[in-house]
């Protein structure tokens, strides 16, 4: 064998190893901040919306409405501003077949949103505009006992907001349309055991195909995204009881580019080599819904939604992209490789009941279940979109043209576990299994400035 052919063998050899390595961390870098519990989305949004299990399809909450159901903006009258802010604190344990039994790290992820919107009498037209921390998912584990022999950490997060432009339009008293955009960025980053790298050639310095390799992963500067997509719905009053609210929403496609990722060499006395890195195929999914609005009574409010997030075909094969080493030495010079997540389409069922007790207080409460997206077989411990039932709780107190709102809710905890032998789908090895609950705490301020 020539020396070129050797040196062919072992750069493919080298680049097998790396499709292993960066597969894995491609679940890390497809992984979100702020847990959302709902797949990659929030319960509900909004405070109000939060304390009825997140049901409000059918239901025009204030300003912050408009991201539910963008027809119901029509049913306020005046200048409306709202303030949210929901706090979310995620319990996760993770454990595997290696023997580690790892608490993730205790994290409160604030979640904003703004939104403003203007509707009249004198008019048939609303509109508003909201910015809303749209949600997704993240993990910290540290203390993690490689199968290397070293003790390192990892950690995944996804930032994603959305500034929506809103407008509305009354056919008659009831019966409206409405339209938003979805204006959104996004940015990835992760490590998965950056201080970690392990290279061994078996004592066949010729024959590299026994060669084994990994090489710790941080993504240095996070690759980000701008993205779109619109959102549809309708608002019909039957009558003075029953009210319907139908949405739909286009899937949103996002590529992540100018990042850079840090791959750790050092076991091939090259230190840390830094690429240019790219996330490709990460698709948030077309979804729709119907809600139901029942009011027995003038102080009580019945609220039903069902809603279908299509993630078969928004979470399915992902691939993560790395270029251009800034070390020329390195045989691992370019790659792109597939993994396959294969999650399942979700149906959300939100309940919820809403009794004014006076002019001043009004008490809230619901429940929330929607199946978990993710197989067992694909379950990653830095991708824990597992919670599936909520209970909650919430509270508004009206003071004059303010309104303040308090909501709590409990994601109880779930627990799937990846018995898959496939080291491509699961990198961690069979026995990985996720325990995940939830608590969020949301506050909300409203300001009507007119009725007019």
């Amino acid at each position: 064998m020539t020396a070129q052919e050797r040196k062919v063998r072992t750069e493919d050899s080298m680049q097998r190893h790396w499709i292993r390595i960066a597969g894995t961390a491609l679940i890390l870098a497809s992984a979100s901040t702020a847990l959302a519990t709902n797949g990659m989305y929030l319960a509900g949004y909004g405070t109000e919306a939060n304390g009825r299990g997140g049901a409000n399809i059918a239901v025009a909450d204030r300003a912050l409405g408009l991201h539910a159901n963008p027809a119901g903006i029509t049913q306020l009258m005046g200048n409306h501003f709202s303030v949210d802010v929901q706090l979310l604190m995620p319990q996760l344990d993770y454990a595997d077949g290696l023997g580690n039994d790892i608490a993730g790290e205790d994290q409160v992820f604030a979640m904003p949103s703004f939104s403003y919107v203007r509707g009249g009498r004198e008019t048939s037209w609303a509109w508003g505009i909201s910015l809303v921390s749209q949600g997704g998912m993240g993990a910290d584990f540290n203390g993690y006992m490689t199968p290397f022999g070293s003790e390192d950490d990892t950690f995944s997060e996804v930032r994603f907001g959305r500034v929506i432009p809103t407008v509305a339009y009354s056919f008659t008293e009831n019966l409206s349309v409405g339209l938003s955009a979805n204006l959104g960025w996004s940015d990835v980053t992760f490590d998965f055991w950056p201080d970690t790298s392990f290279y061994d050639d078996n004592d066949t310095l010729m024959d590299p195909l026994d060669d084994v390799g990994f090489f710790g992963l941080k993504m240095k500067d996070a690759p980000d995204t701008f993205n779109y997509s619109f959102r549809a719905g309708l608002m019909w009053r039957l009558n003075e009881k029953l009210q319907l609210g139908f949405i739909y929403e286009t899937e949103t496609e996002s590529d992540y580019d100018g990042g850079t990722l840090i791959m750790d060499q050092a076991s091939l006395m090259l230190g840390k080599v830094a690429y240019d890195a790219a996330v490709k195929g990460f698709t948030w999914p077309e979804q729709y819904g119907v809600g139901l609005q029942y009011r027995p009574a003038e102080d009580w409010v019945l609220a039903f939604d069902a809603k279908r997030y299509r993630w078969a075909g928004a979470i399915d094969v992902i691939r993560v992209q790395a270029t251009n080493p800034d070390n020329a030495m390195t045989p691992i010079t370019m790659q792109e490789i597939p993994f396959v997540f294969n999650w399942d389409d979700q149906w959300v069922y939100a309940a919820g009941v809403e009794h004014r007790l006076n002019d001043t207080f009004t008490l809230r409460f619901g429940g929330n279940y929607g199946e978990s997206p993710v197989p067992d077989d694909t379950l990653n411990p830095l991708f824990p979109a597992t919670v599936e039932a909520h209970a909650t709780a919430g509270l508004g107190w009206n003071i004059g043209t303010y309104t303040v709102n308090f909501a709590v809710e409990r994601g109880f905890e779930n627990s799937q576990t990846n018995d898959n032998t496939d080291q491509m789908v699961n990198p961690f090895g069979p026995g990985v299994t996720v325990d995940h609950s939830q608590w969020t705490i949301s506050f909300g301020f409203s300001k009507a400035f007119s009725r007019n």
